[in-house]
């Protein structure tokens, strides 16, 4: 969970870097690079600061989010958010949740439904067993070699 974190931190760092140094109105396959806010105008960025894009820091939607409020595609991280997986304080990560209060597949947290969760008002089957082997499979793949 650890490695998770850190990648989710650099992927952030670099993401907030990338965003302060690219020039306005820089493209990259037709798409803007960096964006602000731009749920107004509909436009779709790259690395945005809220609104929609591939990468979202800040309240938005996107492949990636992570911010306040939000929905990514493929994670998220913040107080309300929806991804396949998610962390934060209300969650719905249906792959996989870490949260106050969540909903998916597997997850952990303090409620949380799904088949496999570990939490203490849990709803769905205990995942223990099956979270602890997840754990061990992906600190295997994640580790520094």
């Amino acid at each position: 969970m650890k490695r998770f974190f850190i990648v989710v931190a650099v992927i952030a760092i670099v993401g907030l870097l990338l965003w302060l140094s690219v020039p306005a109105g820089a493209t990259a396959f037709g798409m803007p690079v960096a964006c602000y806010g731009n749920l107004e105008d509909g436009t779709t960025c790259w690395i945005t600061i809220g609104g929609f894009g591939v990468l979202v820091l800040g309240a938005g939607v996107g492949i990636v989010e992570i911010g306040i409020i939000g929905a990514g595609l493929l994670f998220a991280v913040g107080q309300a958010t929806a991804g396949l997986i998610a962390f934060g304080q209300v969650v719905l990560g249906p792959v996989f949740f870490c949260a106050q209060g969540g909903l998916g597949l597997a997850g952990l947290g303090q409620g949380g439904a799904g088949l496999y969760t570990i939490s203490q008002g849990r709803t769905g089957g205990e995942g223990r067993k099956f979270l602890d082997q997840l754990n061990e499979d992906m600190n295997e793949l994640m580790k520094f070699r």
